[in-house]
């Protein structure tokens, strides 16, 4: 580690004189820029890589601001050439650039600062593969987030991301859709104009709460990318999206969440009703590690998801009295009620449950589960389970 630091050291001197070298002959608005950045946090790597692409840009005003985007190309440019460590590249996003804070309510703040986090991002975007590997990196311990502070607030920072990714699909646009396109037909679309596959088969049981009886499953779950053999920068399964079956609609914390004069988020769970707070337990959730599912994980990703995603910090106080209330329900093969209608058959699962008219869906839905139950093994989905039982509605 000494020989490490020594080494780290070393650069930053190296790149101290580069950027002097740089800064020569520069005007005083690069100047200023070099030194603010230097006050911010970045380290002399990253400014270099500033000043290096200040140099065939027109216009330093547009890059500077960008550069203040969290999430933007010129930010993950800057993150990945710096020299810290995966660990500090996380505090300086959260605590030196965004000014975030956990409040009374367990609920992750950002605060006013010279930084944003981009209202939007495209699923596709270099952003999430990458803060995915710095979180990998930073915590490979069993213990995983739950290690040191930094670890919860990067657990309660993973909303926003989801946010990120549901406004980018919310506004997405073609001109073979209409003006009144479901969440699910603008992410469906999306997918087909950009190639991607989706992946319909991990499990929606967290997703699909209840309070007294359960009847079938309302939503399901969908995750983005399908699958990757990358080593490094993968993006298989970390976006996810829970989707009302019927009504196309994403399911989401975001869709009840309000937000105060001040710009932070009102987590106060007294403020919210049970509808609501359903939503808020149903809501989606990045993954920072690799869930299994059917598809593959590569190596250095074996055990991620269950030390990043699944044994979690603790929760906000809205997420954890939501879940309280609303309960998850088991699968049928663990003594429970639940199973997965939309499976192998992917949307054409989707089609074929909203076929069913809805005085039916009880006796169909048994019907199912106890088909499941006397086939043990892979579920096919609604739409084979409907072609080989003969039914059609």
């Amino acid at each position: 580690m000494l020989e490490v630091n020594m080494f780290n050291h070393l650069i930053n001197l190296w790149r101290y004189w580069q950027n002097r070298c740089l800064l020569r002959h520069a005007d005083e608005t690069l100047w200023h820029q070099y030194r603010q950045l230097i006050t911010e946090g970045w380290d002399q790597s990253a400014c270099h890589a500033y000043l290096l692409t200040a140099q065939v840009t027109a216009d330093l005003t547009e890059l500077f601001q960008s550069v203040h985007v969290v999430g933007s190309d010129p930010y993950i440019n800057l993150l990945k050439v710096s020299r810290q460590t995966p660990a500090a590249k996380l505090n300086l996003m959260l605590n030196r650039h965004l000014q975030t804070t956990i409040d009374e309510y367990g609920f992750l703040q950002l605060n006013e600062s010279n930084y944003q986090l981009a209202e939007m991002l495209s699923p596709q975007s270099a952003f999430f593969p990458y803060l995915r590997d710095l979180v990998v990196a930073a915590y490979p311990t069993p213990m995983g987030l739950k290690i040191d502070a930094l670890g919860r607030q990067m657990h309660l920072f993973r909303c926003y991301l989801d946010r990120q990714v549901i406004n980018f699909i919310r506004h997405y646009r073609h001109d073979a859709m209409p003006a009144n396109a479901s969440d699910y037909d603008r992410l469906l679309q999306y997918c087909q104009d950009h190639e991607i596959d989706l992946d319909y088969q991990t499990g929606a049981n967290f997703h699909n709460r209840y309070h007294d009886d359960f009847d079938y499953p309302h939503n399901m779950k969908v995750q983005l990318m399908r699958d990757s053999m990358a080593s490094q920068l993968n993006d298989a399964r970390m976006i996810e999206f829970i989707v009302d079956i019927d009504s196309g609609r994403f399911v989401s914390e975001w869709n009840v969440y309000r937000q105060l004069a001040d710009g932070r988020i009102d987590a106060n769970p007294a403020h919210y009703s049970l509808a609501e707070l359903k939503e808020v337990a149903n809501t989606e959730s990045f993954n920072y590690g690799i869930p299994y599912g059917v598809y593959h994980v590569p190596a250095g990703y074996r055990g991620s998801h269950r030390r990043l995603d699944v044994e979690q910090p603790r929760d906000s106080d809205i997420r954890r009295q939501s879940k309280q209330y609303w309960v998850y329900p088991y699968d049928y093969d663990q003594g429970g009620p639940f199973a997965e209608i939309v499976a192998a058959g992917d949307d054409a699962d989707v089609t074929a449950w909203r076929g069913v008219p809805a005085k039916e869906r009880p006796q169909v839905y048994g019907d199912f589960v106890n088909f499941l139950k006397a086939h043990p093994g892979n579920n096919p989905g609604m739409r084979l389970f409907l072609i080989k039982q003969v039914r059609s509605f």
